[in-house]
């Protein structure tokens, strides 16, 4: 298969070729047309000049009464006999003089010769005789066979240095190309982390540089969208993990319960402790499965901002915790300065929910929660702020993990699933916000949530 350099270098190759060609043989034959007309003009001159001097020597004969035919005869052989040595034919024709052409001339090439020929009436009283004039181009021919072997060497020359030239030139200007042709292969073959060029090639300033450019933001792409899916993927292997442990432990709980009632002779309170652990259990497994409908629904339903009052929004999520807060006697503190915030009610309700929800199973009996809401440097800010049993730096990373829990048998104990904090990660997300948190252990936990301030309305 030829290659796209080869199919260039080929198609410029014969049209250069050709072009030179064709204007060399239009030279040669322009310098050939040009020195026959002037050879043919020198045969009408010379033809010229020699019907004079007939014309006089015609004259003189006839003024001395030898104006005869063989004498006529003998002067033109004279003129045939010195014009022979200069390759030149003539001969004297008589005619009708009335009907004769005065004079014409032509060059004709045949046979490989090349000659000129003229045909000239004299005048006044001679004018019946016709001068018929031939003359050979020896020299001519021997000049024009030089010319064409110096045109057919200089096509020949040429020819050969246009090829050596063009092929270097084009080898180097698609070089670019040939490495562009080669990256995009590994490309294809999966190389991502290739570069059409690098720091050992520069990229060339013209439309192969551009297209090298955009092959490697065209790599770069796919690989970021190879690793974004391969982590994505992880994490959904990770959570088909840590689904399938979580189920493990209270199905196996709720089967085992289950069959000791079905099958040992058991009291009335130890049925009565049996069925409540088999309905605490089915109801975490109900909860667990109704976090992840609705962290579902949060992935997909679009978000519609509207002004909620922050007053209105905290007195919602109070009464929903309000037994939590009373089992442990927790006292939330609010402190607000903003009048209303805008986003949607349903995912506010369950942001805060589940973080005041982790900040309560996090605490001691007794202890205080704080809720801040403020305006700083153009954005929302809340702070949710707890005294508890805090967490080591290494386990803040993990918390929005969906089941990461800190400490699984308090949370299980508290009723936990192990997917408030995931949940609450993807509204902030959906929102356009950022969550961080901060902890130290035996002291207490503060999430900052900050939003744009496109979602606020302050005093």
């Amino acid at each position: 298969m030829m290659r796209v350099w080869q199919k260039i270098y080929f198609m410029t190759l014969l049209l250069f070729l050709g072009l030179l060609n064709a204007g060399l043989f239009l030279a040669a034959r322009f310098i050939f047309s040009y020195n026959m007309q002037q050879e043919q003009k020198q045969g009408e001159t010379d033809c010229y000049f020699i019907c004079q001097n007939l014309e006089h020597d015609f004259a003189i004969l006839e003024q001395s009464g030898r104006y005869k035919e063989q004498i006529i005869a003998l002067v033109i052989e004279g003129y045939q006999d010195y014009y022979s040595t200069k390759s030149i034919e003539i001969f004297l024709e008589e005619t009708d003089a009335y009907e004769a052409v005065e004079v014409s001339s032509n060059v004709t090439d045949g046979g490989g010769q090349m000659e000129v020929y003229v045909a000239r009436n004299l005048t006044g009283n001679y004018q019946s005789y016709r001068i018929h004039y031939k003359k050979r181009l020896v020299d001519f021919e021997k000049i024009w066979q030089s010319i064409q072997q110096v045109f057919a060497l200089i096509s020949l020359v040429t020819s050969l240095l246009l090829c050596l030239l063009l092929y270097i030139l084009m080898k180097n200007l698609l070089k670019p190309l040939d490495r562009l042709n080669e990256s995009v292969a590994q490309i294809a073959a999966g190389n991502y982390g290739q570069q059409a060029y690098d720091g050992k090639h520069r990229r060339t300033k013209d439309e192969i540089g551009e297209l090298s450019e955009n092959v490697n933001k065209m790599a770069k792409t796919i690989q970021n969208q190879i690793s974004a899916l391969e982590e994505e993927n992880a994490k959904k292997q990770q959570l088909m993990d840590n689904m399938a442990h979580e189920l493990r432990t209270p199905l196996t709980s709720i089967y085992g319960f289950a069959e000791y009632l079905k099958c040992a002779k058991t009291t009335e309170e130890e049925e009565y402790e049996g069925l409540t652990y088999i309905m605490s259990e089915s109801n975490r497994l109900a909860k667990m499965s109704e976090t992840m409908l609705s962290m579902r629904f949060f992935e997909t339903k679009a978000a519609q901002a509207e002004a909620i009052e922050m007053q209105s929004l905290a007195s919602h999520v109070e009464k929903i915790l309000s037994e939590k807060l009373k089992e442990k006697q927790l006292t939330l503190r609010k402190n607000f300065n903003i009048e209303k915030i805008y986003g949607e009610e349903e995912l506010l309700i369950n942001l805060f929910r589940n973080l005041l929800e982790n900040a309560i199973r996090a605490s001691r009996t007794g202890e205080d929660i704080i809720w801040n809401a403020m305006q700083s440097d153009e954005k929302m800010v809340f702070e949710i702020i707890d005294y508890g049993i805090g967490m080591e730096q290494e386990e803040l990373s993990k918390i929005t993990e969906a089941f990461y829990r800190v400490d699984k048998a308090r949370a299980r104990k508290d009723g936990g699933v192990g997917l408030g904090l995931s949940v609450a990660s993807l509204i902030v997300r959906k929102m356009d916000g950022s969550m961080t948190f901060s902890s130290i252990p035996g002291e207490g936990t503060t999430v900052i949530l900050q939003f744009p301030n496109k979602m606020i309305k302050s005093h």
